[in-house]
């Protein structure tokens, strides 16, 4: 195990899904979380990109559209980094997407870091529900992300494949960074991995991480995934994600694929999962009684996390 890296990065995302009493937080409120985020030193902004969903305990629920609260969190935010945490490839072209995060970059300042991924399976009824086949989406999937990533680095792009076509499509303006927005592209199967691997500057693989042996699980699969592809897993950052369920007493309590205990063994945990090669976590804090697997996040889910990310600076 090595102890020589930088720093973990840790991300939060806004709350565009139901609260936990069934209702929506407004943009203001989401305004004022997006701005204590950066207050207390939050590294990343992260919006879902999602439409609805519908599970047994809750129905049918909607989301706030990403890429407009992802505009204004760019607007009321200086420092922290933002992005779509996933952006769906299959909600929208993916030269035109490619031209939405570039002219977010500039106008968030260079901030922006590209999520993308497949978006659920076929059967999942919100692909119909607004009109988009969810049919073969992991083979759009890599058609996608090679179109997005090849336009972002190169400015212009001419692509014929099976599902996407673009004749000499050219960014312009270019934003504020040379090398166009970093792309960060997710999944979890041997197929969406090495999309990632062959295309992106960052992966997620989409399983939750509580600890260093889950974390050297994902590395393992990332290097994998490079290994397939002919890619030096070293010019690949790994990134992930984890929950935290916080008691009254300011402690993360024992929840399945949870990290555990008081900010300082939460911070030592998180020190491992550095040293095992995770350069990012994003984190979905709730309470200790909040049933919800990925809690929306709250003021006061957001202040008790808050002596959480001071211990894990501390650690680093």
């Amino acid at each position: 195990m090595t102890t020589d890296r930088a720093p973990i990065g840790i991300g939060l995302t806004l709350p565009t899904w139901p609260l936990r009493d069934g209702g929506y937080a407004s943009w203001p409120q989401m305004r004022r979380l997006a701005q204590a985020m950066e207050a207390i030193g939050v590294d990343t902004l992260w919006v879902a990109d999602h439409l609805q969903r519908t599970t047994p305990a809750r129905g049918t629920f909607g989301f706030w559209e990403s890429w407009t609260i992802l505009t204004a969190a760019a607007e009321a935010t200086s420092r922290v980094g933002i992005g779509p945490f996933i952006a769906c490839t299959g909600f929208r072209n993916p030269a035109l997407l490619a031209k939405m995060a570039e002219t977010l970059d500039e106008v968030s300042g260079g901030r922006v870091v590209l999520g993308l991924g497949s978006g659920g399976p076929a059967r999942d009824p919100s692909w119909s529900a607004f009109g988009f086949d969810g049919g073969r989406h992991v083979s759009r999937y890599g058609e996608a992300v090679e179109i997005v990533t090849r336009l972002l680095r190169d400015g212009q792009l001419t692509y014929h494949g099976e599902h996407y076509d673009v004749e000499g499509a050219v960014i312009l303006p270019r934003g504020p960074r040379a090398g166009g927005v970093p792309v960060l592209a997710a999944g979890l199967g041997e197929r969406t991995m090495q999309i990632a691997a062959r295309h992106a500057d960052q992966i997620n693989v989409n399983r939750a991480i509580a600890g260093a042996t889950d974390a050297d699980e994902v590395v393992g699969i990332a290097r994998t995934a490079c290994e397939a592809v002919g890619r030096d897993p070293a010019t690949l950052r790994v990134t992930g994600w984890g929950r935290v369920a916080i008691d009254d007493h300011g402690m993360a309590v024992d929840k399945r694929g949870c990290l555990v205990g008081e900010p300082a063994e939460v911070a030592a945990t998180v020190r491992g999962i550095r040293d095992a090669g995770v350069e990012h976590m994003t984190i979905y804090p709730g309470t200790a009684d909040d049933p919800s697997p990925l809690p929306a996040l709250t003021d006061e889910t957001l202040d008790r996390f808050a002596p959480f990310l001071e211990a894990i600076r501390a650690a680093a």
